[in-house]
């Protein structure tokens, strides 16, 4: 794995109660991880966990001072906690705009601000950030939550450089079409503007369908798990052959091209 095997390994995985995060807590404790998970919600597990709403710095220092007094070091940190909203930009609510940057991008921010200080006293730390396909091919429609991981992937590239030299690695994940209950939970716009027609509807509806259709949360973490335990990780970890054409013909086409082809596909 390219570290010391007889280390016990000790991990906190955020939006651990389903999907890609319960998935990849699961795994690391199959690696002989020790795992701290936290969500939003209540759950009982395997592994121990903290109903921990990210977007409150408060429950974090709560949780981070009990994990403190348990384990002497903390090793990785994996950001899986997110959440979707869909509609035009021009009929989306401030209140939800404002709670997907919360969620999605602040939260990220405030579990790497927490365990920072841990793995800079122990020089070792791995942090996986969950990007996204769509930060890098932005959607229709869903144009927020792709601006969201958008900034993950940057803010994750200037992080990664500034923890460097404290023995510390901050990488992105960026899984493509994803079959959990993330498409359930995503938050639709009450009511766009009547003149987007039926092109909301048909957009969303096909992003659903693909996501049905898509990976299983396992072969996400499966990728999760490997960049934590590289000792030098990719800075972006595509998951699937299919997405990492898809990046790599969005590096060679003319920008012009990509946004067309993402117009007949979700906006049309």
């Amino acid at each position: 794995m390219g570290m010391e095997k007889e280390k016990k390994y000790v991990a906190i995985v955020t939006g651990a109660s389903s999907g890609i995060g319960l998935a990849t807590a699961k795994m690391l404790m199959q690696k002989g991880v020790k795992v701290y998970g936290m969500a939003h919600n209540d759950f009982e597990g395997e592994f121990d966990y903290f109903k921990c709403d990210v977007t409150k710095p408060e429950q974090i220092e709560y949780a981070m001072n009990i994990i403190a007094e348990r384990e002497d070091h903390i090793d990785f940190l994996v950001n899986c906690a997110g959440m979707g909203i869909s509609g035009s930009v021009e009929s989306s609510p401030d209140e939800k705009i404002r709670k997907i940057y919360d969620v999605n991008f602040f939260g990220t921010v405030n579990m790497c601000k927490a365990v920072l200080p841990y793995m800079r006293e122990n020089k070792f730390g791995h942090i996986v950030n969950i990007s996204s396909v769509a930060g890098e091919l932005p959607i229709p429609f869903q144009t927020f939550y792709s601006a969201t991981k958008a900034s993950i992937e940057s803010f994750t590239a200037g992080l990664s450089m500034e923890v460097r030299p404290f023995g510390i690695k901050a990488v992105c994940v960026l899984p493509g079409d994803t079959k959990t209950g993330f498409t359930a939970a995503r938050e639709k716009n009450a009511d766009d503007d009547a003149s987007y027609g039926k092109r909301v509807e048909s957009s969303v509806g096909q992003m659903e369908k693909d996501e049905q259709n898509g990976m299983t949360p396992e072969s996400v973490a499966k990728v999760i798990c490997k960049a934590l335990f590289k000792k030098n990780p990719k800075p972006l970890n595509v998951v699937g052959f299919k997405y990492k054409f898809f990046l790599f013909l969005n590096k060679i086409l003319p920008r012009r091209w990509v946004y067309k082809i993402l117009f007949d596909l979700y906006a049309k």
